[in-house]
Formats: C-alpha cells, structure tokens, sequence
C-alpha cells in the first residue's frame, strides 16, 4: 500500500502571501511615523521624493561632478616617416613578399594586419589590439612598442580599422 501524503495544507500549515506593495493601512500610522513613533507589525510605510529631499542634509553649495578631463592624444598619420621601422620589420615577417589583399591598405593598416597575423603574441579573437597588446606585455612576449602608440593615437582608440583585429566582424 502506498503511503499517505503529509501536505501542509492537511497538517494546517500554509505561507501566507506577501505583498510587495507599500501603502499606509491607517491615517493614525502616518501620523505617528511623522512624530517619530515607531509603526506597528502589520503597518508599512512608504516614503515619497519629497520626504527623502527633507531628510537630506542641506549644503550651502551646490556640489557639481568634475568634468573628466579630455587628454590630447596624438594624430596618426598613417604613412609617417616614424613608422618605417616597424614597416621593415612586419616586411621581414611577411617574408619580403608584397601584402596580400592589403594593396589599398596603408603602411600602418599593414603593419597592424601583420601584428595580428603572428601568432606568437597570442590568439586575437574577441579582444581588441590593444588589449592583445598588453597581454601579450603581461606575459613576457615582448610586442613592439610601436604597435602600442599606433593604439593610444585618436584613430587607434576610436576608428574599428585600428582599434580591432583584422578579423573583426568576420567571427
């Protein structure tokens, strides 16, 4: 024979439904929470804009937030004299072979795409290059200090062509 069921409801114990709602039961219960009086069990109480502006201590000046200040970075030119080096040096891991479908690229978009593509700097899926950059700083693999300051220009931190992974988007 299969055995009985204790519900709770049998044994006359039941939860009582909670209400989320926040009202005054009684004009005498708002009376006393305004004299300071403490509310009874089954009273709530709620408070309106106006009651918390009361209870706020009131400053004389107006306390405003500081602006964050904008800091000037440097304009990439993408085809400086200051990135030849780097230049020389991804045409070195390229092999001496011309890019492949970068013809309409420049020299720095080149350079990037080059970053991207050597694998010992770590994966670059789903991070951008800046924060590839300094993981691969954090672990000791030594990235080109170059490829950094083409990060921190204004394209570098604002423009998805420098900012993001030549696969960007594709994945």
């Amino acid at each position: 024979m299969a055995p009985k069921r204790n519900t709770k409801q049998s044994a006359g114990l039941t939860q009582p439904t909670l209400s989320f709602h926040t009202q005054l039961r009684s004009s005498k219960s708002a009376k006393a929470a305004a004299k300071g009086k403490g509310l009874r069990k089954t009273e709530t109480q709620s408070l309106s804009a106006d009651d918390v502006k009361d209870e706020l201590p009131k400053s004389k000046k107006k306390v405003t937030p500081p602006e964050p200040k904008k800091e000037q970075r440097p304009v990439l030119d993408p085809n400086g004299k200051e990135w030849n080096a780097l230049w020389k040096e991804a045409m070195v891991e390229m092999g001496g072979m011309p890019p492949i479908h970068g013809e309409k690229d420049n020299k720095v978009q080149n350079i990037l795409r080059v970053f991207d593509m050597t694998s010992k700097y770590g994966p670059h899926v789903g991070i951008t290059r800046l924060e590839r950059w300094e993981r691969a700083k954090k672990w000791g693999l030594q990235p080109p200090e170059g490829i950094k300051q083409i990060l921190l220009t204004q394209q570098g931190e604002d423009d998805a062509v420098y900012r993001e992974s030549v696969i960007y988007g594709w994945l």
